[in-house]
């Protein structure tokens, strides 16, 4: 029945993984067990009410002879952590972005300040991290030994609740974190198409171990030029990722709509990559120059690495749409 998945789920999914599906059998052998034999809805939401909030009976589960943060707490302190930890993250990384391109002096090549920040960013981001964490698990500590039972979010639990339960398999489950290294990455693309100029290219080592950029890959005119393509692109990405963050599961219609965003964002990426004056044109004589060959080999080389880009952004695109559309199919 219905109401029965649905608490099953209810109180499962509070639990770790490996344990779920033999707590579900368990749990639903003993909701059958409590109800007779030609039972009725209402004797379902007799056995159920008696069982009680699912966020409670999952604390049964829980070894709660040696804890931090009591079973009654727990859950209030994992959404916490889910709720804050990413976008502090995220805030952080922002923030030593701004910092970082800040603090650029005429003389530092954009790949230099590029790696100097990857290599404060990593220690900076796990800093951050463990602040988060601490904070929030001291907070929980507190509430705990004050004699705080239970944070209640919204309404009190009835036997109504089940009725608007979703149940995700998690496999279908999208997680925030999911979404924030998704939204992580298009900030970072969106920032390397414009300023491509300033730290894509040829470099060679200068004096004091710096890297002197010599040639840029790309036009950044062209680049300019298609912008309102990019902005597209990423405006589509963005609507994709919050729908997602609503729905947090593959659903038909997640599906669909990553298929159509996929769809056009490979097109705007191949007409992108296609163009005739992407390529900068001093880039095949300068190689050709270092390595003593014709620039139409040069030329050939890079016409190659163009179309290996183009069938490797197909094929990822291809694994995307399938992966999103086998996971809404899934039951």
């Amino acid at each position: 029945m219905r109401l029965i998945e649905a608490y099953v789920y209810e109180v499962t999914r509070r639990l770790p993984k490996k344990a779920r599906h033999d707590i579900a059998l368990e749990l639903t052998s003993t909701i059958e067990d409590m109800l007779p034999i030609n039972y009725t809805t209402e004797d379902v939401q007799i056995v159920l009410e008696k069982l009680g909030n699912p966020a409670d009976f999952a604390a049964n589960y829980r070894d709660e002879e040696r804890y931090l943060i009591g079973p009654s707490l727990y859950d209030s302190y994992l959404d916490t952590i889910k709720l804050v930890l990413p976008w502090a993250l995220v805030i952080a990384l922002v923030v030593q972005a701004i910092q970082s391109f800040s603090l650029l002096d005429g003389e530092q090549v954009m790949l230099t300040m590029l790696l100097e920040f990857i290599s404060f960013s990593i220690p900076g981001l796990i800093g951050v991290a463990l602040q988060v964490l601490f904070w929030i698990t001291i907070t929980f500590v507190i509430l705990e030994r004050s004699g705080v039972k239970k944070i209640q979010h919204g309404e009190e639990w009835t036997i109504d609740a089940l009725h608007a339960v979703q149940i995700i398999p998690d496999s279908k489950r999208i997680s925030i974190g999911e979404i924030v290294v998704e939204a992580v990455w298009i900030v970072i693309l969106t920032a390397g198409y414009l300023t491509a100029e300033h730290f894509i290219g040829i470099y060679q080592k200068a004096e004091g171990d710096h890297l002197l950029l010599m040639t840029p890959i790309f036009q950044q005119q062209t680049l300019l030029a298609c912008l309102p393509l990019l902005l597209l692109a990423v405006a589509l990405e963005i609507a994709l990722l919050l729908y997602k963050l609503k729905q947090r599961a593959w659903t038909m219609n997640i599906a669909i709509a990553n298929l159509i965003v996929k769809l056009i964002t490979t097109i705007i990426s191949i007409i992108i990559i296609s163009h005739d004056n992407l390529i900068n044109n001093e880039l095949a004589p300068y190689l050709a120059t270092i390595m003593q060959t014709a620039p139409a080999k040069i030329e050939q080389g890079i016409s190659a690495i163009i179309f290996a880009t183009i069938i490797v952004i197909i094929i990822t695109a291809c694994i995307d749409i399938y992966k999103g559309w086998h996971k809404a199919k899934e039951h």
